[in-house]
């Protein structure tokens, strides 16, 4: 159940930060993934990657950016919530493509984050208040992750995320 309940759990994140509206305010949506990448007898060491997207007016974006590497600012942190402690990171990103017609930006970074041992769940999210107007909701968001780090007695493995490799938003017509 715990794999299944991940899985749905980071498919609803998903759903919920790719849909939007042609007027938006600048947040626009986000993917954060995990993969575990070392275990020590200190704990275990996971790579999180994250994606967002953002209104290129915001955070600027062009082919100079991309080519240059230049990590921008994003915004926020991504903040434990349950099985670790703090900041594991900010929201800063390379971006990676841009969109002039529709404004936007987007991108994203990986890093390292090593939890105690003996931690096996975690949850860490990344908060704000500029959502992308949407058909329903918007306003205030929330993306969380959440992470079983146990052994997965199929692959005899540790836990990771599922992973996609879309963008963290899609252009969907509504009412045509």
């Amino acid at each position: 159940h715990l794999y299944f309940d991940m899985a749905f759990s980071n498919t609803l994140l998903l759903l919920s930060a790719v849909l939007r509206t042609a007027f938006s305010a600048h947040f626009e949506g986000a993917i954060i993934q995990w993969r575990p990448i070392a275990v020590q007898s200190s704990g275990i060491t996971v790579e999180i990657s994250h994606r967002a997207t953002w209104r290129r007016s915001n955070y600027f974006c062009d082919d100079t950016t991309i080519d240059s590497s230049l990590l921008l600012s994003g915004e926020g942190s991504l903040v434990c919530r349950e099985g670790c402690s703090g900041t594991v990171e900010s929201m800063s990103f390379y971006c990676t493509d841009y969109g002039t017609t529709d404004n936007w930006s987007t991108g994203g970074r990986s890093y390292n984050y090593t939890f105690a041992s003996g931690v096996t769940r975690f949850e860490a999210s990344f908060t704000g208040n500029a959502w992308a107007s949407l058909t329903q909701g918007g306003g205030s968001w929330e993306a969380r992750v959440k992470g079983d780090l146990s052994i997965r007695p199929d692959t005899n493995s540790i836990n990771s995320s599922p992973v996609t490799g879309m963008l963290p938003i899609v252009r969907v017509q509504h009412g045509c």
